[in-house]
């Protein structure tokens, strides 16, 4: 008897799991990756954390207002093992930043990031193909 409670429990923790899984994250579904959006801005916040690092940056707009922008990318371990050099960014600096939209306000998925010295980079450390949109 104990034994196929504990396969019960087992079962419900799986299927738990596997819910979690199901609502992490999805980049389609925050993201329009059909399109292209540029921002310009000054860096506020770093965090190099799991399962998605980001930044914040602070866009000046052409009223002279400022907003802030959220920029998300992949998981810190799989930039770092690109070779993603995080220690090059500093709060303070101004990043051009080029992704695809997101589908809440002020929020990009980074692309390509044009640093303060005109170096261009990706997350992958790849270069990216500007002509091939993901259409989906």
């Amino acid at each position: 008897m104990k034994l196929r409670t504990v396969l019960v429990a087992v079962a419900f923790g799986a299927v738990a799991a596997a819910q979690q899984v199901g609502a992490h994250h999805s980049v389609p579904v925050n993201f329009d990756q059909s399109k292209e959006a540029t921002i310009e801005g000054v860096l506020t916040e770093i965090k190099w954390v799991n399962p998605h690092a980001h930044f914040r940056i602070s866009v000046k707009q052409p009223d002279g207002s400022v907003l802030e922008w959220l920029v998300e990318m992949g998981a810190t371990n799989t930039m770092k093992r690109a070779g993603f050099p995080m220690e090059k960014f500093m709060v303070g600096e101004t990043y051009t930043i080029i992704g695809a939209p997101g589908r809440r306000d002020r929020s990009i998925l980074l692309e390509e990031v044009v640093m303060p010295d005109g170096t261009r980079m990706t997350p992958t450390m790849r270069p990216r193909d500007p002509n091939n949109r993901n259409q989906g």
